[in-house]
């Protein structure tokens, strides 16, 4: 999953099927011209609550670019790059060419759809309050620590729900994943194909489970299992988070481009998140300073792309220092529509300050450098108390009948780790499961010789 930080060195129980009388065919998208790369743009109505397809409707944003290679045109493809809340329409209008291979450019329809409540869809979740405050630490020690984070969580739902109104029950990725089907359908399309990254698999999966047969092809990388649980979820991501911190620390060692070169790296970040976490570092044009929990959740939204690590060795600099300022640290954030989809789909089982006590020993035990701030804390922390209904929460949940899927996962991947990509490879029936050994988080960003496989794979199905 991809997680939103304000970081200056950053890039970027089974459910019921809808009856037929509630998937009637919505009209043809009325197409406009958008963006500068021969892009259309456009929208479908679709009902609010698909168990209740008459009470009220959305509008979900939708964009194309038409395969560049008409006689050899394949279909739609569908995309989803993560979040969850990450928009689709922007990178199909304005980053078609930098963000899709020729290959796939030539042969599909790239389609990107904007999910419930996201980008350009009406409405927009809206929260007022911020998802996170400096002020009210994700990792309590004391009971009136663990309260006022719980209220606050209560607080920001409660914010959500005043200023976005009845979407935020319904914000869940199985309603979204009926909306793309009636995308589907609006687009004349009798199936489609998926490339889901990151949290967009949990969607493209969750696609195949309730519409099987009108999946042609689909690759799912960077794999959530949605059957972890949470504690797993936060351990995981804790163990590879230290794993590839480690191995930024011995490419700083053994590269002199490396503006930490010469550093005892792993030395002196455990050192700094540890003083942090005592008091906070001073920052220019903040008289708080910046806590342990804007540095470390920063550093992890950078590190995970391997492109990232030059810029985020320069930023360490400014920190790594006798004098630190940590300004450009300050802020990190995770935002609106991340936080309430969040909460639906990978609910808190957080109860007590004890449960976040025990938790935070196992992080230190598993990342005694990188301390657990990682993707899945966040969400398990920021989702305690949260008074929304979880629509779609943790749990099993098996895709039978769909044919050319294709589960990858990478070793060192420290926001979806590699057993997540195994966990729902064993879920998806008769899908193939490849494994990138290259750093970074998804092959698709981080692997080009596995995503021309992906491509290939998207390419080749029949």
């Amino acid at each position: 999953m991809k997680r939103a930080i304000a970081l200056l060195v950053a890039v970027g129980a089974s459910v019921v099927a809808v009856p037929a009388a509630a998937q009637a065919a919505p009209p043809g998208v009325e197409w406009r011209s958008c963006g500068n790369s021969g892009a259309q743009c456009g929208s479908v109505s679709v009902p609010l609550d698909w168990t209740k397809p008459n009470a009220g409707r959305i509008s979900v944003a939708v964009a194309r670019v038409s395969a560049a290679d008409p006689a050899r045109r394949i279909g739609a493809l569908f995309i989803n790059f993560g979040g969850p809340g990450a928009p689709a329409v922007s990178v199909v209008r304005d980053e078609v060419q930098e963000a899709f291979p020729a290959d796939l450019r030539a042969r599909f329809d790239i389609v990107g759809v904007d999910p419930r409540g996201v980008g350009d869809s009406v409405p927009a979740i809206t929260c007022p309050k911020p998802p996170q405050d400096p002020k009210i630490t994700q990792f309590p020690r004391t009971e009136e620590q663990f309260q006022r984070l719980v209220a606050y969580n209560r607080e920001v739902a409660q914010s959500c729900r005043q200023a976005t109104g009845p979407l935020i029950d319904h914000a869940d990725t199985v309603n979204t994943a009926k909306d793309f089907d009636a995308v589907r359908i609006a687009l004349g399309e009798s199936k489609v194909s998926w490339l889901g990254l990151s949290y967009g698999t949990l969607l493209g999966s969750t696609y195949a489970r309730l519409f099987p047969n009108r999946v042609r092809s689909a690759v799912l990388d960077g794999a959530v299992d949605h059957a972890l649980g949470p504690r797993r979820m936060v351990a995981d991501e804790t163990r590879v988070y230290e794993d590839v911190f480690r191995l930024f620390a011995k490419w700083c060692a053994e590269d002199t481009s490396c503006a930490l070169h010469g550093h005892d790296v792993v030395a002196e970040y455990r050192a700094l998140l540890e003083r942090a976490e005592r008091t906070p570092i001073p920052a220019e044009g903040i008289p708080d300073g910046v806590s342990a929990e804007e540095i470390g959740y920063a550093v992890y939204s950078a590190i995970y792309l391997r492109d990232n690590w030059a810029p985020l060795a320069q930023v360490l600099t400014e920190v790594l220092t006798p004098t630190p300022n940590a300004a450009r640290f300050a802020g990190a954030h995770t935002d609106a529509a991340y936080r309430v989809i969040a909460c639906h789909d990978f609910p808190s089982d957080v109860r007590s300050l004890a449960d976040l006590t025990a938790r935070r020993q196992e992080a230190l035990r598993l990342a005694p450098v990188t301390r657990g701030y990682v993707e899945g804390w966040d969400v398990q922390a920021g989702c305690a108390g949260w008074p929304v209904k979880a629509n779609y929460p943790w749990g099993n949940y098996p895709v039978r009948g769909v044919s050319n899927v294709l589960v990858v996962g990478g070793e060192h991947d420290p926001s979806t780790p590699l057993p997540w990509a195994i966990g729902l490879a064993c879920q998806i029936q008769g899908s193939r499961l490849i494994v990138s050994h290259e750093v970074g988080h998804t092959a698709y960003f981080n692997d080009p010789a596995t995503r021309q496989r992906e491509v290939d794979h998207l390419l080749s199905a029949a």
